[in-house]
């Protein structure tokens, strides 16, 4: 009984480490361009890109096919800061405002709610030409929360705890040939100050005391390994169990319940059954993750139905519009690293049939089934070598992401209500797994399919 008391006070505490609640220290102001780790930067007022290509970068588990540049700063008292921008040629991109100390996600803007610029054109609109030359827009940043009504092409962001803003742009899917930004750079900053004085460059980022602080939380090893090893589970497979499921991402404390006992889970989600992004989440997404052990199969299947999304990467003239904007599927390691191995999006995914059926086989390079290809119908996601990053080489996550799903699309994560009524509530959309080995795999032999 000593033994599980002390792994809940351990895991409790770690909470707050992971979450990265601000100390003493943390409140402090750092100087301008303070940037401890030595991260990418695309000049004075921008972190990035973040990656996962970079394994500086490869922290909060970031889509391989995203990429995430980031702005911490201190608006002064009656300025307004204004982000000018391009619609990139991609996907979708969005400009999302957190709480530091968390990385929670406070307010959001994705591109097709913001207005372009006088004469410009929103590219991300269904039916919209995504070539127009004129692509354009504005956001004011606010160093506020945002009111019941916000005002159009207005981020809110509040400062934090440590007394910075911190905001992110994404851009998701550039089309193919395009940079990571889409082909238009990166949105330029304007601070216009009380007395009428616009500053850019070096001087808007010593007026707001910019800096590329962002850290790495991932849980300490320590704490990850009580979890692990909790009392009733096997610590050669927890989380996973043979039969593989999916469970929606509601809070941080609730994941972690997920490596102890059945009843124990029930009892978190009970407690605290609120939905709370962290670990810098997009607020336009939602997101499942499923616990994988290949003890119980060297290959994981994965069947469902892909939702319709636009056709984007390589570089169709119009935007259509789909059930949600993207999806994607990914391998990922445990809150131990909070890294990403390799993730597919829809576009890449083989489906077949009106219901969009796909067939996803998730392993090590070692055991891949030659027919898990596209040209028979199936996808393969490379199921990352270092397990869990934390010497479980057999063990592994999968996170899979629904992003801004239309109204009428009832089946979106999004929609999901519980832990515990995901393929209900999903249906057909919900992605079924099941492990097998390499060779009765490969007995199934090749069926050619086409999208």
């Amino acid at each position: 009984m000593r033994i599980v008391t002390r792994g809940r006070l351990a895991v409790a505490a770690c909470v707050a480490a992971l979450l990265g609640f601000a100390s003493a220290a943390q409140a402090e102001l750092v100087p301008d361009g303070y940037n401890p780790k030595g991260l990418p930067t695309a000049g004075c007022f921008w972190t990035g890109p973040f990656t996962a290509a970079n394994d500086l970068t490869n922290m909060a588990y970031p889509g391989t096919e995203i990429t995430y540049w980031g702005a911490k700063f201190r608006t002064p008292e009656g300025a307004v800061l204004r982000l000018r921008g391009k619609y990139p040629h991609a996907r979708y991109s969005s400009l999302n405002a957190y709480e530091s100390s968390g990385g929670t996600p406070t307010g959001s803007i994705p591109d097709r709610d913001i207005r372009p610029d006088r004469g410009s054109v929103n590219t991300s609109i269904p039916g919209a030409d995504r070539r127009a030359r004129k692509r354009s827009w504005t956001v004011r940043v606010l160093g506020t929360s945002a009111p019941a009504a916000p005002a159009r092409n207005t981020l809110y962001a509040a400062p934090s705890e440590d007394a910075y803003q911190d905001i992110l742009y994404r851009v998701y899917v550039p089309d193919k040939g395009r940079t990571l930004s889409g082909g238009t750079g990166l949105p330029t900053p304007e601070l216009t100050l009380a007395d009428g004085t616009v500053l850019k460059g070096q001087a808007l980022c010593a007026a707001l005391n910019s800096n590329h602080n962002y850290v790495s939380n991932p849980l300490p090893r320590p704490i990850y390994d009580s979890l692990v090893n909790w009392p009733g589970k096997d610590p050669a497979t927890n989380p996973a169990t043979a039969k593989f499921g999916f469970v929606k991402f509601f809070n941080l404390p609730l994941s972690m319940a997920r490596y102890k006992t059945d009843a124990e889970f029930k009892a978190a989600w009970e407690a605290n059954p609120v939905e709370q992004g962290t670990l810098y989440a997009n607020n336009d997404a939602r997101y499942m993750t499923g616990a994988v052990s290949f003890r119980y199969g060297k290959v994981l299947v994965l069947k469902g139905s892909m939702p319709t999304t636009p056709r984007t990467f390589r570089g169709e003239r119009r935007t259509r519009a789909g059930q949600m904007a993207e999806w994607d599927m990914c391998t990922i390691e445990s809150l131990a690293t909070t890294k990403t191995h390799r993730c597919l999006f829809d576009e890449q995914v083989p489906v077949r049939g009106k219901q969009r059926r796909y067939t996803i086989v998730v392993s090590k390079a070692a055991d891949r089934p030659w027919n898990a290809k596209a040209r028979c119908g199936v996808a393969w996601l490379a199921a990352d070598p270092d397990g869990d990053g934390a010497g479980r080489t057999d063990s592994a996550l999968l996170l899979t992401r629904n992003v801004i799903p239309t109204k009428g699309f009832k089946h979106a994560i999004q929609n999901v209500t519980s832990p515990f009524n995901a393929a209900k509530i999903m249906g057909r959309y919900y992605p079924r797994g099941s492990y097998t080995s390499k060779a009765a795999f490969q007995k199934q032999g090749c069926k050619k399919t086409g999208r």
